[in-house]
């Protein structure tokens, strides 16, 4: 089953229990944060350069996306991802995509008891005990969806901005604002691309003026867009997501060593891991692993009543993570060696 399936049949199995989720998850931490591991002392901010903080990863650091669809899909090609590793390849970068369909800075819906404390109460179940993402380096990529509900709602948009980012400075001072990529000429609203832009620089500028009151990188994505690299006029495409991993790593410094060229089994090894975290952070029938159906006989083994078949194979999945990681280490090794 390839990545996209795996999202679709996620997306579907949990959509229900996402409409109540935000309901029943009352007193919680909010979604983005609690995807989060704790720290008792937040992670420091980037070194200051001449014009600001200059992005600079450390050995072993977690570099995590949110955001909603376009940001999923940076999963489906890997072509920023295969250009960080290839760009500081003794560090073992460790990639993590928390983006999720239908996302916004105002509202983030998951299943019920997604990485809550408190799991569900009736007899039998267990709460939701994955591993939760370690904070390092975090890209913020929200704005574009929240910029078609007009220029009238930008204060509330930038209040909701504030208040994510204030919620994720505890855990690390790493924040990275990306600059939303345009509208296009494309796809069935290809005419109203230009009057959707005007207002999304009203957004861009204003989660620039948020970076900078915060000290944050902040980063732009601009690049020669054209009408090919989107097919419904606001998603990447394949050729899209190519020239958005280009801009972002110029942006950040991350040019590719000499000799660095994303080889097929280092781009296999990327589309591998990226498979089976979002197996793991997004799992399907989740309501039979740590939702509100965990008591039922269809979730526990058909043999050992006792057991969680499947449970033990969520729990089976950060060992074989962490084994496409050791193989994307030893390709990008190669290449740049």
């Amino acid at each position: 089953m390839n990545l996209r399936a795996v999202r679709l049949a996620s997306l579907y199995a949990m959509m229900a229990a996402s409409m109540v989720g935000a309901i029943a998850q009352e007193g919680e931490l909010p979604p983005l944060r609690r995807s989060f591991a704790e720290v008792t002392t937040s992670v420091p901010p980037f070194p200051e350069g001449t014009s600001g903080p200059v992005f600079e990863p450390r050995p072993g650091e977690t570099i995590a996306w949110i955001g909603g669809t376009e940001i999923i899909d940076l999963d489906l090609y890997g072509f920023l991802e295969a250009g960080m590793q290839l760009a500081w390849p003794g560090l073992g970068l460790r990639w993590r995509n928390l983006a999720w369909q239908g996302d916004t800075v105002y509202r983030q819906a998951r299943p019920l008891y997604f990485y809550t404390k408190a799991g569900d109460p009736q007899p039998g179940s267990i709460p939701d005990h994955r591993e939760r993402t370690e904070p390092g380096i975090v890209f913020i990529a929200f704005g574009k969806m929240e910029s078609l509900e007009g220029a009238e709602r930008l204060p509330d948009f930038v209040a909701a901005y504030a208040k994510l980012v204030d919620e994720l400075l505890p855990l690390t001072k790493r924040l990275v604002l990306v600059e939303p990529t345009p509208f296009f000429h494309s796809g069935p609203a290809a005419n109203r691309a230009e009057e959707r832009n005007i207002v999304l620089s009203a957004y861009v500028a204003a989660i620039e003026r948020l970076a900078a009151e915060r000290n944050l990188l902040f980063i732009r994505s601009d690049a020669e867009w054209n009408a090919g690299m989107s097919d419904n006029g606001v998603h990447l495409n394949e050729s899209g997501h190519l020239k958005f991993a280009h801009a972002i790593r110029d942006r950040i410094g991350a040019s590719v060593r000499q000799g660095g060229n994303v080889s097929p089994a280092l781009r296999d090894a990327i589309a591998r891991k990226n498979l089976l975290w979002q197996q793991y952070y997004r799992p399907t029938n989740w309501a039979f692993l740590f939702g509100d159906r965990q008591h039922v006989p269809a979730s526990r083994d058909v043999e050992k009543r006792e057991e969680r078949w499947f449970v033990r194979e969520i729990d089976a999945l950060p060992a074989l993570i962490a084994g496409a990681e050791a193989d994307i280490q030893r390709y990008v090794q190669e290449a740049t060696k």
